[in-house]
């Protein structure tokens, strides 16, 4: 005590920087800022791909502010910590207020409360203060809600009110930020994010996370049995799935189809259809046709590689398309026949006596494209979703009740006037929608004054 004026002691300081609506403020801003530049800045690629976009200098500071992995850094964490500390603190400083209008309602309306309302009305009426009292209790619980009967001083006072959870509804929305932010705490944690390319028939066990800096072993491996892909006619990718299994100690434990917003889950870990892409050139197959249509032989045609057809010349692919000309699949070839110029035709899948028309001693017809994909996979462990979608069922249930519910109050007080007729006072209020109120307690009053004759 100095001067007169009380000296905060270092945890009443302490408590009052954590309970400072200032500091929620500042927490909201940053984790606001940060999140944009987590969007400008995509996470966790490669540094490959970074060294195109940002130059050396950049990637320096970038990296030591953990900018490329912001969600994972420490002071990322502190930020959700210390929001998490200051809305615990917050709702423990304010909850007991609430809980004491709940527990202690002013049950007996006198004239200072009287004078603090904004909906009060009174009249008088002829007959005893007990029966008027009887008909307006009935009267309250069917209009509004039962009453509680009090007498002070010769005077009785109903009270009656609804809606006393609204007063909590705030503090429910608090507690699902807090149950949000602690399961996203423990994902960032224990959890881990990556992405994994498989080719088809081969497996893999380990998962690079963190832009490929870090490996996490799943402790099973997961085999990509096969890939596909369905084409649009203009040859974009219409569909693709993925045939994956789980392997545990070799042996095949579960086994799925993937498609995009169906993955395969196991163990925790969640195995997400993301990308594809070919795992290498892609073989034609070709097939040599004597005159009379029959069939001499099959060629295997890889790119770029010329391939003999005894007694007759070789033949090269130099180009591919999906939709030549909406005729269907099309390789593009070139004939080199010993004392000719080499010709250059296109095959068409759809039509294998397309290349007849040449007239020559072989025809050659275009069997399909054979070729070797790659599934991309986004590999992704919380431990913390199933905290954080509880968070947002109670985030919900709290948005309702403060949006949608308010703590009404009814009062009335019966006392005996000089002429013999007791007054009767109706007051109300609500804590909050106070138009959608008053609209209710005009109603109240006119039910309450045609209740007694």
């Amino acid at each position: 005590m100095a001067d007169g004026k009380r000296v905060d002691s270092l945890m009443d300081q302490v408590w009052k920087f954590f309970t400072s609506i200032k500091l929620a403020i500042f927490i909201i801003i940053i984790l606001a800022i940060a999140s944009i530049i987590g969007t400008i800045i995509e996470q966790n690629q490669p540094l490959e791909k970074y060294r195109q976009i940002y130059t050396d200098g950049a990637i320096r500071l970038f990296e030591s502010l953990n900018l490329f992995d912001m969600y994972h850094s420490w002071w990322f964490l502190l930020l959700l910590v210390l929001f998490t500390v200051n809305l615990s603190c917050c709702t423990i400083d304010r909850l007991p207020r609430a809980v004491k209008v709940v527990r202690n309602p002013k049950t007996t309306l006198d004239e200072n409360l009287e004078k603090s309302l904004s909906h009060v009305d009174r009249w008088k009426k002829k007959g005893g203060l007990e029966g008027l009292a009887e008909t307006y209790k009935a009267a309250m619980g069917g209009a509004f809600a039962k009453p509680l009967v009090t007498e002070n001083s010769g005077t009785l006072h109903l009270y009656a009110e609804k809606g006393i959870i609204s007063r909590f509804g705030v503090y429910v929305t608090h507690l699902s930020i807090i149950i949000i932010f602690i399961g996203a705490i423990i994902g960032n944690v224990f959890g881990f994010k990556g992405f994994a390319n498989i080719v088809e028939g081969e497996s893999v066990r380990t998962i690079p996370t963190r832009g490929g800096t870090n490996h996490v072993d799943l402790g099973f491996a997961v085999r990509c049995n096969k890939f596909w892909v369905d084409f649009y006619p203009s040859g974009q990718p219409k569909e693709y799935a993925s045939d994956l299994s789980i392997l545990e100690n070799g042996r095949e434990v579960l086994r799925k189809k993937i498609v995009v917003n169906d993955p395969l889950q196991y163990k925790g870990i969640w195995f997400y259809q993301s990308s594809y892409g070919a795992a290498g050139a892609a073989s034609a197959t070709l097939a040599v046709h004597s005159p009379d249509g029959g069939k001499v032989e099959t060629v295997p045609l890889a790119p770029g590689q010329k391939k003999e057809i005894p007694g007759y010349g070789t033949v090269s692919g130099v180009d591919y398309q999906n939709d030549f000309q909406g005729l269907g699949p099309a390789l593009l070839v070139v004939l080199e026949k010993p004392g000719t110029p080499p010709a250059q035709f296109w095959l068409l899948k759809a039509y294998p006596n397309f290349d007849r028309q040449r007239g020559d001693s072989r025809y050659l017809s275009f069997a399909g494209v054979d070729q070797i994909f790659y599934t991309g996979l986004q590999v992704a462990q919380d431990p913390g979703v199933n905290i954080v979608w509880v968070g947002c069922t109670l985030m919900v249930i709290g948005i309702m009740i403060a949006f949608f519910m308010s703590h009404q109050r009814l009062w009335i007080r019966l006392s005996r006037g000089g002429d013999g007729r007791v007054e009767v006072v109706l007051a109300g209020s609500t804590n909050k929608n106070r138009l959608a109120f008053e609209k209710r307690f005009e109603k109240i009053q006119a039910d309450m004054k045609a209740v007694v004759a």
